[in-house]
C-alpha cells in the first residue's frame, strides 16, 4: 500500500471517531481517449442519516490526484480541531479557494 493509501485512510478514520455524519472515500475508473488509458478518479463523500435510516451522500471533493485527498482530508482536520490552515503551497490554495465556491 502506498503511501497516499495510507494516509488518506488514517485521516479519514480519525475524522470519522470525531464526527456524527461519517466521510466515504470511493474511487473510479474512466477510461481518456485522449490519453489511451483509464483514469482512477478519488472521491470523498460524505454520509448523512436521511428518513427511515437511509443513508444520502454528498460529495465534498473528487480529484485524479491522491496527494490533493490528502492535502482536502488534511484542511478537514485543521478545521475539525481549529487549526489554522497551512497556506504555503499556492497550488492547493487555487484548489481550496475553488471548492469554497462550489
Amino acid at each position: 500500500m502506498n503511501s497516499n493509501s495510507t494516509m488518506i485512510r488514517r485521516l479519514k478514520i480519525a475524522i470519522n471517531n470525531k464526527v456524527t455524519d461519517k466521510l466515504v472515500y470511493n474511487t473510479s475508473e474512466f477510461y481518456s481517449e485522449e490519453q489511451d488509458r483509464t483514469i482512477t478518479v478519488y472521491t470523498i463523500k460524505k454520509a448523512i442519516r436521511g428518513k427511515a435510516r437511509k443513508k444520502k451522500y454528498i460529495e465534498l471533493f473528487h480529484s485524479t490526484s491522491q496527494i490533493q485527498i490528502v492535502l482536502f482530508l488534511r484542511d478537514y482536520w485543521y478545521q475539525l480541531n481549529n487549526i489554522p490552515l497551512p497556506t504555503n503551497n499556492e497550488t492547493w490554495n487555487k484548489i481550496r479557494e475553488s471548492i469554497k465556491e462550489n
